[in-house]
């Protein structure tokens, strides 16, 4: 066959220019392109020859690093001088024109449309050839050759065997692509589940994975090959927890396995992957906002052939029948979740360690699986076993209105009051996830009078003597020098403030107040200010105990001294934070790291029935300031202890302070 030259059936010259910069948003897709287009080849050869024997269907992909080649050869097909000329040169560029004016300014779904998969190819190279052998008889082969320009020429090719032959030229930018380890990603990514054997040059092997295992029935895959298949796509060495296999024809075909790999407390939103192919051709990973971000924590396949392959996100976002496939994924795996809770609810509750994440983070971020899940949230209990909400519920009858469910973060922390709550049989769910601060406020709208109470953040009545909460003058007057004593010495300034009307309010309940208080009181801007620790005993009995305790009351106190009277004689004093401060810091810490401030200001409940703190009392009547300082600092932190790992330098000052307390045995 004679040199030809001519044109490729354009209009105008932008085509190239395009293809090269903006037509696809990856390179590396190149080559699947012309995988899947040897794929194509493959299948007519195999629909049109029956004396083709299946094992000589294969693509052989040849690289030259010197030479900077890549050529992807099949045994497909082929094509001759005239197919060439139509399928190449041709209907490629069919309404050019029409395609420059529509996708110029955004890129959108081509493929299928104008079939410019093998112009791909242009966006990594200089120039591109075609030696093909078409498989009808007396075919000659045809060469093609174009160096990314309308311009081409043919002539007449050298492929002896029938198929076709395709070499890239790599540009100067993209010569990596002629690396046999990069061509080993591309195709595991990309090509894993073509139909056909991939070899990559002189290897025997073939480098794919020919089988998506989604393709077959559910039935006729065994444990053992969903977890290898499960360890070769995502080379995980631990075996996934359970899988849950889609195979849907109507409404629409959709196939794939979603995996759920143990997943640790600490939400990773890499470690899961949900991967999207097209008739086995890999599509995207980076799902985020087309499918659930919950199913992200996932890992595994979905093939869905409807879906182009250069598809978009924005096309996925906006495509009505994708919405129902992820409605239909987020059904699926609930429905799969409930079936595994009621038939085996040792098994349920035997990976729920590994699984709570994800189900409390899609509880939290969608309202279909909210409504199909929430009640399938188990919490392990003080009795070493785990139990619902409502389960909870019925256990632990409440005579209030709303059912009170008490928490503490784990078995290791808040041990005191873990001992106080099982000695009074209040049973305690542990809460261990930086999630359950947001499925607790979640689970109170939704549910039915519930609300979540961390066993630190208030006392609870079973733990008071309430008989002797009601005492006489002579004790009233000790829990006042006890609330006093810790009081002054765990805040460095104790002012009490009240604004121009509250201050008139308080003057007209206690009009005595206003001559006594006037050596310990101060007025700036409309705001009256007195300083209650230092109004003399004088006074104190002038304005009355109750007006002293108001004057206390508006105090700003970092940390609040409350005097109560614990059924447990051993614990000198506990620490309370409010419950809704206390989950607004650990959510904001959550999403802004570490918050040192965290505990700052919170309740210290002493304990007024245990002997330490009547010795402090004795003590402080006997004007050992240096002993009550010391002992008042180190109850502080004891009962800090439980609460939050000390920093550094706060674990020194406890030191410290412990060694100073030990002097005073004697």
């Amino acid at each position: 066959m004679a040199d030809k030259k001519g044109k490729i059936s354009i209009h105008t010259e932008n085509i190239f220019p395009i293809i090269k910069k903006w037509l696809y948003s990856e390179h590396d897709i190149f080559l699947r392109e012309l995988i899947s287009n040897s794929v194509d080849a493959l299948n007519k050869r195999k629909a049109v020859d029956p004396d083709v024997k299946e094992e000589d269907l294969k693509i052989q992909i040849k690289l030259n690093e010197k030479k900077k080649t890549i050529q992807v050869i099949d045994s497909g097909i082929g094509m001759n001088a005239t197919e060439i000329k139509k399928y190449i040169n041709q209907i490629a560029f069919s309404g050019a024109e029409d395609f420059v004016e529509k996708y110029k300014d955004k890129q959108s779904s081509i493929i299928g449309h104008f079939g410019l998969g093998f112009y791909s190819s242009f966006m990594v190279s200089k120039k591109v050839t075609i030696d093909s052998l078409s498989y009808k008889k007396n075919s000659k082969p045809a060469y093609w050759e174009c160096e990314g320009n309308p311009e081409y020429k043919t002539h007449a090719g050298k492929r002896k065997k029938i198929g076709t032959t395709v070499t890239v030229h790599l540009n100067e930018d993209n010569e990596e692509y002629a690396e046999e380890d990069k061509v080993k990603e591309l195709i595991e990514t990309y090509s894993n589940f073509m139909p056909f054997s991939i070899y990559l040059n002189k290897e025997k092997e073939p480098i794919n994975q020919k089988e998506a295992l989604w393709l077959r029935k559910p039935n006729d895959v065994t444990d053992k090959e969903y977890k290898e298949f499960y360890k070769e796509l995502f080379h995980d060495h631990q075996d996934p927890l359970f899988w849950i296999h889609l195979n849907v024809d109507f409404p629409f075909n959709l196939k794939g396995i979603l995996y759920f790999p143990k997943i640790s407390n600490q939400i990773d939103m890499n470690k899961g992957k949900v991967k999207l192919f097209c008739s086995n051709v890999f599509v995207a990973d980076d799902l985020k906002g087309i499918i659930p971000e919950f199913l992200l924590l996932l890992r595994g396949g979905i093939d869905i052939p409807e879906i182009p392959l250069n598809v978009s996100r924005s096309f996925l976002q906006e495509d009505k029948q994708v919405k129902k496939i992820s409605k239909f994924i987020i059904k699926k795996v609930s429905d799969s979740l409930r079936e595994i809770y009621k038939e085996d609810r040792k098994k349920y509750e035997g990976f729920w360690e590994e699984i709570n994440q994800f189900i409390k983070y899609g509880i939290l971020t969608n309202d279909k699986f909210s409504d199909a899940m929430r009640d399938l949230v188990i919490f392990k209990t003080t009795n070493d076993d785990y139990i619902t909400i409502e389960e909870y519920k019925k256990r632990n009858k409440s005579k209030e209105k709303s059912a009170k469910i008490y928490y503490a973060q784990s078995e290791d922390t808040q041990v005191s009051y873990l001992n106080m709550m099982k000695e009074q049989g209040i049973e305690v769910i542990f809460s261990n996830s930086a999630l359950d601060n947001h499925l607790f406020q979640h689970l109170e709208m939704k549910g039915d009078n519930i609300s979540f109470v961390r066993i630190d953040s208030e006392i609870n009545d079973n733990l008071v003597e309430k008989s002797k909460e009601v005492v006489d003058e002579e004790n009233k007057t000790i829990s006042e020098k006890i609330q006093e004593i810790f009081n002054k010495r765990l805040n460095d300034k104790i002012e009490a403030s009240f604004n121009k009307d509250n201050y008139a309010k308080f003057i007209e309940k206690y009009p005595k107040a206003v001559k006594a208080l006037d050596p310990f009181s101060r007025t700036k801007d409309d705001f009256t200010y007195i300083k209650p620790y230092e109004i003399s005993s004088k006074a104190k009995d002038e304005i009355g105990a109750e007006a002293f305790s108001e004057i206390v009351e508006n105090a700003h106190l970092e940390v609040k001294a409350e005097v109560k009277h614990l059924k447990s004689k051993d614990i000198p004093a506990m620490i309370l934070f409010n419950e809704f401060m206390r989950r607004f810091q650990e959510m904001n810490m959550m999403q802004q790291g570490a918050n040192n401030e965290m505990l700052k200001n919170h309740t210290i409940i002493i304990n007024n029935q245990n002997e330490t703190i009547k010795n402090i009392v004795k003590y402080a009547e006997n004007g050992k300031d240096k002993e009550v300082d010391l002992l008042v600092k180190y109850i502080h932190n004891l009962a800090l202890l439980e609460q939050k790992r000390f920093t550094g330098k706060e674990l020194k000052d406890f030191i410290e302070i412990s060694n100073e307390v030990l002097k005073l045995i004697k």
